[in-house]
Parts: C-alpha cells; structure tokens; sequence
C-alpha cells in the first residue's frame, strides 16, 4: 500500500555540480562544490576535497555529477568504475550525515543539463546506494518561488561547467520553458580566468608565476575566494602568496579586472539584449555562487529594461521542499511546474538603475580614422560596397570578408549588427549568431588579418 504519511519533511538536496546544497525544514543546511579527491583513505567529498583539489589531479574527479552516467570510466578512480558509483557515494554521505530518522528520503532539484537517461541513472544509483528519493524537480523551478507581474522571468543555473538561461512562464503557476546553454561561462571557467587574470598580475609585479608548481596552484586556489572579495570590494586589490621563505605581492586593478569578467559574458549579453529588444522588459534571477565574481553581476545591471535579483544560497533546495508532494514507493518524474510559494514582486522604478550605469547608445561607427554617423540608412560593411552606397568599403584582397559582410542598422528603435557572410562576424571577441544588439563600446571583428570597427558615442562637452 502506498505511504504518504510522514512524520517530517524529508531532505531537500539541489543537485548542481557547482554547489550540491542540502536543507530541511529548519532551513539551509550544508552548501559544497562536486568535488572528489581519492588519494590516501577514504574518499574525500566536498568541502573536504579544497584543500588538496589542485594537489592530486590525477587522483581528482569535478565532472561525475556532470556526466553521470554508469558506464565504464577509461581510467577508475580508484574503488569508483563509474561515474554513477561516485555519484551514489556522495549522495550516501550527505544522506547519513544531515538526514534523520523521521525522515524517510529526499526531494531532489534536478540540474537542467541532466538527459532523461542521467535522471534514469540517478535514481538506479539512489537504490543501490539506499538512498531512497522521494520526489524530483527541475532546479529551475524550485529556484523560482515569487511571480514578476508584467515581466518576462529569466532563471540562470550556473553549474561548474555550463551555464543555464531558462524562460520561466508564469500562468498561474512557474513552469519550464526554453532553455538555452553556455558551456563557456561554468563556475569552473569564470574560476579559470580569474586565476589566470591574478597570476599574470603576479608575474608582472615580481616574475613569480604562482601557476609554476601544483602546490602554489594549490594556495592561489584556496586564497580565491577571499581575493575576489577584496577586489569587488576595493579599487586597488593587494595580494600577498607565499612560497617557503619568500612573499610575492600584487595589485589588482578592480576596474580592469571586472571589465574582463564581464567581456567573457559578452555570449549571455547578447542573448539577454536581444530578449528585451524583443520580448520588453525581463526579469533576471541569478544564483549568488555567479554573483561572487566580481564584473559579472555589474554587466548585468547595465542592461536597460532588466531588473537583476540575487538568488539566497540553496533556494532550489529550499523552494523544492517547500512545494513538492513527496511520495513513496512510486517512481519518481521530474515535475517541471510548482506552485507559488511566495508573494508577487511588482516591477521595479525606472530609477533603481542609475543612468550612469546603463549602456550608452552608439552614435557612429569607427572605422580607422573615419567616423560613420549610424541613423536610419543601414551601414553597408564589406568588400563590395560601391561608392553611390553609405557603408565601410573594405579592401578587396583581405581574406575571410564578403562582399557583403555584415549590415548595422536601426530595427524598430534598436541598433543591430546583421551577419550576412559565411566567414562569421564576432561581436567583443565573440562570434554572432545571424544578428546582435549593439551599444557604444562593442567591438566588431571580421576578416584576416582582423579588422576592428569600434561603436562610440557623441558626448556633449562634459562629456555627457
């Protein structure tokens, strides 16, 4: 006979490799990375793997959450075959550890890259681990617990190595609408450049290159968290590492640090641009572990007619247990649409986003030493451009440009790039898909050897 009677809530666990979270009825519990190290002793999960992540590489899994899966790995991790087996491993340990015994399972908030198969994989992995699951939802869902009057609602998952932009419909209730991925903006990537963007810091200040041995590796890993703050919070950023005897000092440029956060956002921009054009003001939630990195969530608020709201750490776990039925001896399905649990938000003032902070409009493209002033007549770009047409005539012997490259023209009140050629136009470094919003301050790239046409704006003498 099937059992929906319990004596508590059960466990809640949100699923995402960047930061598995775990909460119970008394709230947040416990937030750790997907992280494995399987060296000397037991398997070390989580938190417990930080401090000797960087140290043992090969001894090291961040993806078994990722690519779960129970297939055979080319090389074991040791006792671990699979990535299932590793999976099942770490969902035991946070079973045996936060769980009670009025518990009788868990709820789990599904990452939205997960295939029907990996859902399939979990829940086999779940059983042969006893870890029973009483229920599932898709993270996305669970995260989003207040509807946005009047707004389109935008949900990002970043996972340690995707990033997930998901439509949120709002009839009633939340449920799953198109999804969109960026393999390219994983916590593990923006981690990657912040590494980087510090250790060249280093080098320049004292040619020490702290990324020379896994060890010093190792140590800027376990100062990163602490670092980034420093330079969200500071202009200048002075950080110290030190190796044996010797201490090795740099500053960090805040300024300049966050504009290269942001550049490698520029793909997500995009895509949250041309959604406004189209679609009208939007809301945007984003998960706190993004906004962490200093640059990221200060590009987002640029963004005119967005409102940006940080997400409270765990709320996929939370907003799950909250909402879903738990069942017994009944397979679980991902739900993918929940109540709301919380009230409406009305929409925001023009004048939270400070004018000084929005993208700027362009007024001419720049070309050399040409300035193009951009009004209603399209601007031709390529090598075909005759003289009796308005546009940027490039020199016919340049490699990889179209006779007709690329178009920017004005569409109902927005300036935007169109990619007419089958060499490919990047847009800050970034390749465009068909078209793209611009502003003042975007660079457009196109041939070989690469051509750069800047946008600018006209200012007034203070430069206003």
């Amino acid at each position: 006979m099937e059992n929906t009677q319990f004596v508590s809530t059960p466990l809640a666990i949100d699923l995402n490799d960047a930061a598995v979270a775990v909460a119970n009825e008394a709230g947040l519990l416990h937030v750790e990375p997907a992280y494995v190290v399987v060296a000397d002793g037991p398997a070390r999960f989580g938190t417990a793997a930080l401090p000797v992540l960087k140290r043992w590489p090969r001894l090291t899994s961040v993806r078994y959450w990722r690519d779960l899966t129970a297939t055979p790995l080319p090389r074991p991790l040791r006792a671990f075959e699979s990535n299932a087996e590793i999976v099942g491993a770490h969902l035991r340990r946070l079973w045996l550890h936060y769980g009670t015994s009025s518990q009788q399972g868990i709820v789990g908030a599904t990452p939205p890259w997960w295939t029907p198969e990996q859902i399939a994989a979990l829940i086999g992995t779940s059983r042969a681990y006893d870890v029973p699951i009483l229920g599932l939802v898709d993270a996305s869902v669970a995260a989003v617990r207040n509807e946005y009057p009047g707004r389109e609602l935008l949900q990002i998952d970043a996972g340690l190595h995707t990033l997930t932009l998901t439509h949120m419909r709002q009839d009633g209730q939340v449920s799953l609408g198109e999804r969109e991925f960026f393999p390219s903006l994983g916590i593990e990537s923006l981690q990657r450049l912040a590494t980087e963007l510090i250790a060249r810091r280093f080098i320049e200040y004292s040619r020490f290159d702290p990324l020379h041995s896994a060890e010093m590796e190792q140590a800027l890993f376990n100062h990163l968290p602490d670092w980034l703050g420093r330079v969200a919070r500071d202009v200048d950023a002075r950080l110290e590492l030190k190796s044996g005897n010797d201490r090795f000092r740099a500053t960090i440029d805040a300024a300049d640090f966050k504009e290269r956060m942001a550049a490698a956002c520029e793909p997500l921009l995009q895509r949250l641009r041309s959604r406004i054009v189209m679609r009208g003001p939007h809301v945007v939630q984003v998960p706190q572990r993004l906004a962490d990195f200093p640059g990221v969530i200060e590009c987002l608020m640029r963004l005119q007619e967005c409102e940006i709201h940080v997400l409270e750490p765990g709320v996929a776990a939370l907003g799950a247990l909250s909402r879903i039925e738990p069942r017994w001896g009944i397979e679980p399905v991902v739900q993918t649409q929940l109540p709301w649990d919380r009230p409406p938000v009305a929409r925001a003032s023009a004048s939270v986003v400070p004018a000084e902070r929005s993208e700027r409009a362009a007024s001419h493209l720049l070309a050399g030493h040409r300035a193009f002033r951009l009004g209603a007549e399209p601007l031709r770009i390529g090598t075909g451009i005759t003289a009796d047409e308005w546009g940027v005539a490039l020199d016919t012997g340049l490699r990889g440009v179209s006779r007709l490259h690329c178009t920017v023209r004005t569409e109902n009140g927005t300036l935007m790039l169109f990619d007419h050629s089958r060499f490919g136009t990047l847009l800050n470094g970034h390749r465009v898909d068909s078209a793209a919003v611009l502003k003042a301050g975007d660079v457009i790239t196109l041939g070989t050897p690469p051509v750069e046409l800047r946008l600018i704006a006209e200012v007034s003498g203070n430069g206003a």
